[in-house]
C-alpha cells in the first residue's frame, strides 16, 4: 500500500507516519486540518483507493457534497466495489440532487449485501422523494422484516400508508412510533388527523420537518404532478378586485416555501420579504432572486418580532398547515401600514368554522374567513373560488381571497422602515 511503487520523493514509512497522523487528526474532529494532510498525501499516493475514501469523508462532513462525490468516485474505481464506499458514493449523489444515480448506487449495494437496513432504508428515502411510493413501501417493509424496531421505517411507512388513504394501516403505524416516541408532535398530529380529534393548529415541529424532508422535488410535484397554481390564481384574483392596478412599497410573504408566489408578484410588490419555518425551502427560494430578505422562522413569532412595517401581506396555500386564523390576522395587523393588503388562498370546508381534515390539511367555511377578518380588522374585497390542486382523481375546492385593512385598525405605532 505504502510502497515505492507509487513512485514518491517520501519513503514507504514516511508516508505511512503522514497517513496515520492524518487519520488521528481526522479522527479527532479537526476536519480542515486533516483535509490539508491528505490533499498534501494526495500527491504522492494518487491511486491510494483508502485516501480517497477518507477524503471523501471529510468533504463530505465539511458540506462540500460535490467533491465529497468526486473523492468517493474515484475510491469506487480504484478498488473492488466496497459497501462502504459506494454507501456514502449514494449519499453524495443525493446530496447533489441526482436521486438516480443514487437509487443505482444503493442497487449496486444490496447486489453485495442484500440485508443491508440502512442502505434500504436510504433507497427507500430516495424513492419517497421522487413519490414513487409503491417502490419506497416495499424498501421499507424489507428493512423492517430485518428490525422491527426501526423506527424510523416505521414512520415512513406509516406517512406512505396515510397519503395512500390506507387509514387503518396508517394508524396502526403511528400508533407504533409513539408508543417508542410519545413526545412526537408531528406524528401525534397526523394521528389525530386519522381520528378525528379536533385541533386549532398544526405544530411547528411538523411543518418544519415535512418541508426540511420534501423539500427537494417538491416543487416540481406540486405544479407538474398536482396541477398546482395557486399563486397565479390569487394574483388573478388580485386583478379583478378593488385594489387592482397598485404597486405596493413592502411585502411579506408568509410562509414563502420555495418562492413560487414571490416570482408571481414581483411586479406586484416593489420590495418583498418571505418568512419560513423550513431552513431547505428556503434554500431554494434565494434562488429565486424575488426576495430582499428571507427569514427563518414561524409566522407569528416573525409577526410578533420584526420591526418592519408592510402595506403587502401574502399567504399561498399556507393556511392548511395553520388551523385558528385569528392569531394571524391579529398580528398582521399590528405590523400593516395604513391600507394594507392582505392575499391568501384556503381550501374549502363545506360546514361551519375550521377543521383538520383526515389529509392532515385544515379546510375553512369562507363564512368562517369573512368572520375573523371583520374581527380582525380586515374588509374582504373579493372572494374568488378555485381549483386548489388535484387529490387522486378529483380536484380540491378552494378560495382565494383579497382583504384591506379597515381605516383606523392599523397599528397606532406604526412609521416608515428606517
Amino acid at each position: 500500500m505504502f510502497s515505492s511503487q507509487q513512485q514518491s520523493t517520501q519513503s514507504p514509512e514516511q508516508l505511512r507516519q503522514a497517513f496515520d497522523t492524518a487519520c488521528t487528526v481526522h479522527s479527532q474532529g479537526h476536519l480542515p486540518e486533516a483535509l490539508q494532510h491528505y490533499l498534501l498525501l494526495l500527491k504522492h499516493l494518487p491511486h491510494f483507493p483508502l485516501l480517497h475514501y477518507n477524503l471523501g469523508l471529510v468533504r463530505y462532513d465539511l458540506g462540500d457534497y460535490a467533491e465529497a462525490l468526486h473523492a468517493f468516485a474515484t475510491a469506487d474505481t480504484l478498488a473492488p466495489a466496497d459497501v462502504d464506499t459506494l454507501f456514502n458514493l449514494a449519499l453524495c449523489h443525493k446530496q447533489t440532487g441526482d436521486a438516480a444515480a443514487a437509487i443505482a448506487t444503493y442497487r449496486r449495494l444490496l447486489a453485495l449485501e442484500p440485508d443491508h437496513a440502512d442502505c434500504l432504508y436510504n433507497l427507500g428515502g430516495c424513492y419517497l422523494g421522487r413519490h414513487e411510493d409503491q417502490e419506497a413501501m416495499a424498501c421499507y417493509r424489507q428493512v423492517l422484516a430485518l428490525r422491527p424496531d426501526y423506527l424510523s421505517a416505521v414512520n415512513n411507512l406509516a406517512y406512505l400508508h396515510h397519503r395512500a388513504g390506507e387509514t387503518e394501516q396508517a394508524i396502526a403505524r403511528y400508533g407504533q412510533v409513539l408508543e417508542q416516541r410519545p413526545e412526537d408532535e408531528s406524528v401525534r398530529y397526523l394521528l389525530a388527523a386519522l381520528l378525528g380529534i379536533p385541533l386549532d393548529q398544526a405544530p411547528d415541529a411538523y411543518v418544519r420537518n415535512f418541508f426540511d424532508t420534501y423539500a427537494e422535488g417538491f416543487e416540481q410535484h406540486l405544479v407538474d404532478g398536482l396541477g398546482y397554481d395557486n399563486p397565479r390564481q390569487l394574483l388573478a384574483c388580485l386583478g379583478h378586485s378593488p385594489a387592482g392596478g397598485t404597486r405596493y412599497a413592502h411585502g411579506l410573504d408568509l410562509g414563502c416555501g420555495t418562492g413560487l408566489s414571490g416570482q408571481a408578484f414581483c411586479d406586484t410588490v416593489a420590495e418583498l420579504d418571505g418568512v419560513d419555518l423550513s431552513a431547505k425551502m428556503l434554500a431554494q427560494a434565494v434562488q429565486k432572486g424575488c426576495y430582499a430578505r428571507l427569514h427563518h422562522d414561524s409566522i407569528l413569532h416573525h409577526l410578533a418580532d420584526t420591526e418592519a412595517s408592510y402595506d403587502f401581506f401574502l399567504a399561498t396555500d399556507v393556511f392548511i398547515y395553520v388551523g385558528e386564523l385569528e392569531p394571524i390576522f391579529t398580528a398582521a395587523r399590528t405590523t400593516a401600514r395604513p391600507g394594507a393588503l392582505f392575499c391568501f388562498s384556503t381550501e374549502r370546508l363545506d360546514a361551519d368554522g375550521y377543521r383538520l381534515l383526515p389529509t392532515g390539511r385544515f379546510a375553512y367555511a369562507p363564512a368562517y374567513i369573512k368572520d375573523v377578518a371583520d374581527r380582525t380588522g380586515w374588509r374582504v374585497l373579493t372572494r374568488e373560488a378555485v381549483p386548489l390542486r388535484r387529490h387522486g382523481d378529483a380536484w380540491l375546492a378552494g378560495d382565494v381571497w383579497i382583504c384591506r385593512l379597515v381605516p383606523g385598525d392599523e397599528n397606532n405605532g406604526w412609521q416608515t422602515d428606517h
